[in-house]
């Protein structure tokens, strides 16, 4: 067998990856066409829900892409990593970052047209982080503040539920976490809070294809810049760019530079509340597998995430509880989302079950790398989000794109580990050379 020939083991291991991308990228291309076709639906407003028949249609799509991604995650093998030919080298060619740049070039005028075309939107989602950094730079502490109603009151029971708006104003001063809040400021300084989303996509898109700096690389790129769900999500101003681009760097960071996973995770875990669900799923990014790793993995990136969360404790601790804790569970139940609960309520109940047993599995089945890790994340979005009481197309856009973030990290790391002998010495070799994550130091 000549030298850059791939072993038995490495031809099947290809076929296992192939395989796995296939899966994987069908179930994100699958969230996010079913959320794009649930978007065109509620076109009416949220007091006209889609029929029953419309929703079990949505939920059926959805389950597809619970099953695609599922096998894709337990589908084990115990190959070493292949060679894989259509692999460019692994800093990636000239030619392919210019083609990055004009992408990007493209999206952000794209973007840039329909803001000033469409003017500023008088949304919550919009108006909340604009008012939240007006008040920062005035040297108020908005968590526990309040926000003016932009909503008519038949529709202010439907977002906020009763008694959430007294006298006009919403009894919440910011409903996300500090980091989102300090990530909107450079947007509303350039007059539109959306901005900043914005700059998370392309920062977004140009760590994932330093991730993966290849053809397939450029074409995950290209699915997020240009799908239509990426364009609404931004337009709407919805913060989840933001998670996506922690997620991203966290990825990035596990393949290539380990030492900063412990930062990258803590600011993942400080943009938004539901990314608690991740704290388990970290163990797949420690390859072999300690506890003492785990622990110290888990405690540095809880320090960094505390510590964009504690300034703002000791200022008003309570107004800060009241708006990242007490107000989303005075939240209403949503009839215009896509999820189980709307004809099912008590998917609400088996919802929490199915996604603390996922975890269990995903951690004791899986394989530990980052792939596995973020395509593990979006599952448990996914189960999360599908059962229940607000499940609105911005979450499933952060889980789609998961899906297709696990796909370029899977091509990442074939191509940081490739295999060219046959030997039994060199495979032993390169099984050592599997992506682990070291302890932190100190």
């Amino acid at each position: 067998m000549s030298a850059t020939e791939a072993p038995p083991d490495a031809l099947r291991q290809r076929k296992w990856q192939d395989r796995t991308e296939v899966l994987l990228t069908c179930a994100g291309g699958t969230v996010i066409g079913d959320a794009f076709m649930w978007t065109g639906m509620l076109a009416k407003g949220p007091d006209s829900p889609p029929s029953t028949a419309a929703v079990l249609i949505g939920l059926s799509i959805m389950l597809v892409a619970i099953a695609l991604s599922g096998v894709a995650v337990l589908h084990k093998s115990n190959a070493v990593n292949p060679l894989d030919p259509i692999n460019s080298v692994p800093g990636g060619s000239r030619r392919d970052w210019l083609t990055l740049s004009i992408l990007i070039l493209i999206h952000g005028s794209m973007i840039i047209s329909i803001f000033r075309l469409g003017g500023q939107l008088n949304i919550d989602v919009v108006t909340f982080p604009r008012d939240a950094s007006k008040m920062l730079l005035q040297g108020i502490n908005p968590y526990g503040t309040t926000q003016a109603n932009i909503y008519p009151p038949e529709y202010a029971t439907v977002f906020y539920g009763p008694g959430v708006v007294v006298n006009g104003r919403v009894q919440v001063g910011f409903q996300y976490p500090p980091l989102t809040l300090l990530w909107a400021l450079p947007g509303y300084l350039m007059g539109d809070v959306r901005y900043s989303y914005l700059l998370a996509v392309i920062i977004s898109a140009w760590i994932l294809f330093a991730t993966c700096p290849n053809s397939r690389g450029l074409s995950i790129v290209l699915v997020l810049l240009f799908n239509p769900l990426t364009l609404f999500v931004e337009y709407l101003g919805w913060s989840e760019p933001l998670v996506l681009m922690t997620l991203t760097i966290v990825i990035y960071a596990a393949v290539k530079k380990r030492r900063w996973v412990p930062i990258a995770l803590g600011l993942f875990l400080a943009t938004k509340q539901y990314n608690v669900l991740a704290l388990p799923l970290i163990g797949l990014l420690i390859c072999p597998f300690r506890w003492k790793t785990y622990w110290k993995l888990a405690g540095w990136s809880l320090a960094v995430c505390a510590a964009t969360v504690i300034p703002f404790a000791v200022w008003n601790i309570r107004g800060l509880w009241h708006d990242l804790v007490l107000f989303h569970f005075a939240q209403p139940f949503r009839h215009d989302g896509l999820s189980f609960a709307v004809p099912f309520p008590w998917m609400m109940k088996v919802g929490p079950v199915l996604v603390l047993a996922f975890i269990a599995w995903a951690i004791r089945t899986g394989k530990h790398n980052a792939s596995v890790f973020a395509a593990s994340y979006g599952i448990a979005m996914l189960l999360f989000f599908s059962t229940s009481q607000q499940a609105m197309t911005n979450y499933y856009f952060l889980i789609g794109q998961s899906f297709l973030l696990a796909v370029a990290a899977l091509q990442s790391e074939s191509m940081s580990h490739p295999i060219s002998h046959t030997t039994r010495n060199e495979e032993s070799k390169y099984r050592e050379e599997l992506p682990h994550f070291p302890a932190p130091s100190g």
